[in-house]
This record gives C-alpha cells, sequence and structure tokens, in this order.
C-alpha cells in the first residue's frame, strides 16, 4: 500500500512540478512587465509634468518684462537719473528670469528679491498711490518655492486690485513657518471677485494653481478671498522640506 502510496505522490509531482514550475515562471515575467510598464509611465508622466512648468513659466516672462518696462517708460524723459537706476533693476530681474527658467525651484529669499525689484520699479509708476510692507521671517529665507510665483501674485495684487482704486493702496507680503509648512500672505487693497471669470483676472491665479498642484499636488494649498470689506487675501501653503 505504501509503495503505491509513493508512486501515486510520485506521479502527482511529475505533473504537479512543471505545472508549479511554470507559474513561478509566469509570475515573474508578469511581475517584472508589470513595473516596467509602471516605471515607463512614471518617466512619461515625468516628462510630461516637466513640459507642462517649462510652459507655464514660459507664460511669466513676457508677461512680466512687459509690464516693468511700462513702469520705466514715463520715467526717462522725467527723470533720466532715475530711470537708470530703474533700468538696471529691470537688468537685475531679466538676469533672474533667465537663471529660472532653468530651476524648478529657487530659495525664498532670491525671490523676494526680486519682488523687491519689481515693487521698485511698480513704485515709479504709482508714486504715493503704492504702499509696501514687509513681514518676512529670517527662518523663511533658505526655503525653496517654485520661482517667480510670489512675484506673479503681488503683480495680481496691484493689476486687480490697487490699479483699480483711485486712491491707491497698500500691498503686503509675510512669510513665516508654521509647523512643517511655509505660509505666504499676500494682501492688497480692493476686491476680490469670486464669480468672475478666470480668464479675465488675468493667468496669474490660474497658472499659479497649476504649477502648484504640478509640482506638489495635494501637500500644497492656495487661496484667494476678501478678508474685509477692502482687503483680499492671497495665501500659499507650502511643504517647507519639499
Amino acid at each position: 500500500v505504501v509503495s503505491v502510496e509513493l508512486r501515486s505522490a510520485h506521479i502527482l509531482l511529475g505533473i504537479l512540478g512543471p505545472a508549479a514550475m511554470y507559474f513561478l515562471w509566469s509570475l515573474v515575467y508578469f511581475t517584472y512587465h508589470y513595473f516596467e510598464e509602471y516605471n515607463r509611465s512614471l518617466q512619461y508622466q515625468a516628462v510630461i509634468r516637466d513640459t507642462e512648468l517649462n510652459n507655464l513659466r514660459a507664460q511669466l516672462n513676457p508677461h512680466f518684462i512687459f509690464n516693468a518696462l511700462n513702469s520705466i517708460r514715463a520715467l526717462v524723459d522725467e527723470n533720466p537719473k532715475k530711470s537708470k537706476s530703474a533700468i538696471t533693476q529691470l537688468s537685475n530681474i531679466l538676469r533672474t528670469s533667465l537663471q529660472v527658467d532653468k530651476q524648478k525651484l529657487v530659495l525664498l529669499q532670491d525671490e523676494i528679491a526680486t519682488v523687491e525689484d519689481y515693487l521698485s520699479l511698480e513704485s515709479i509708476r504709482y508714486e504715493e498711490r503704492l504702499k509696501v510692507e514687509w513681514e518676512v521671517s529670517k527662518r523663511t529665507h533658505k526655503i525653496k518655492i517654485p520661482p517667480m510665483m510670489i512675484q506673479t501674485l503681488v503683480e495680481n495684487g496691484i493689476k486687480h486690485g490697487i490699479s483699480k482704486l483711485k486712491s491707491g493702496g497698500t500691498i503686503s507680503v509675510m512669510a513665516r513657518i508654521e509647523g512643517d509648512f511655509l505660509v505666504v500672505q499676500i494682501r492688497n487693497s480692493g476686491v476680490y471677485l469670486d464669480n468672475k471669470p478666470m480668464a479675465k483676472r488675468g493667468y496669474g491665479l490660474n497658472n499659479t494653481k497649476k504649477r502648484i498642484q504640478l509640482i506638489y499636488g495635494d501637500m500644497a494649498r492656495f487661496s484667494i478671498k476678501n478678508e474685509s470689506e477692502n482687503t483680499v487675501l492671497t495665501e500659499l501653503v507650502l511643504p517647507k522640506g519639499y
């Protein structure tokens, strides 16, 4: 009886052995190709993501340059000495913008320097109608953020807020650390019309939302709202160690 059982076991192993080997080979084969396709998909998505980011960054420079040149234009005849200083500031900004095209993220302190130059140029155009306030913690200086992002939001606040007010207004930039996040708040005089079509607000807000989504996914937050009757608050919350 034992010998019969042993023969039966050998026969069963003889049948199942090749099947088991085939199953294991198939498992390894399909697992390998699954991860290979998955990696290809990730690489493809990364290429698409980088392409989109490059396209979004490319949209920033022409608009920014146009506004900066407008700030200087009237000054050339009125105050040549001051216009030279303004041209130097514009030159600094252009040099920075050329470097920005090669970088996904920049130090906050470098972004702030660009914003300072931009606001200096805008102060030429708006004169006493534009007041600027800063509250940037030194702890935030080395944190990296998407280039030209704060500048775009500041520009948006001036263009769609302060420029619409006969008496002008104030724009303030605040940056601080809260836990694992960098919080940037930009306040400008004016009123935010939430029901206004995005296209009529300019590309700035839509561009910012797309860039944040591409870089951070759900790890970051962006919002804009009326903080009071005459103040608009734009807030960025970004992971500080990204």
